[in-house]
């Protein structure tokens, strides 16, 4: 909704990370991918910045360092 809105696939992703994580006043602990932050991640098989809809193509999830077994 935010690329429908107008903004870019990276203004979009920032927003919803480093940027929610400020609003919210944990960007000391989380947001953005920096060692001592926690590490929640995704990992995926196409570039969301070409196309935000890449965002679907998932290949891994990580929560606090940890792969998550692969899932249906």
């Amino acid at each position: 909704m935010m690329v429908k809105a107008g903004l870019t696939p990276m203004q979009a992703l920032v927003a919803a990370t480093g940027g929610a994580a400020r609003v919210m006043k944990l960007d000391q602990q989380l947001g953005t991918v920096h060692p001592g932050k926690w590490a929640d991640l995704l990992v995926l098989n196409a570039n969301p910045l070409g196309d935000i809809r890449n965002t679907r193509q998932i290949d891994s999830v990580w929560i606090a360092g940890r792969r998550l077994p692969n899932l249906p």
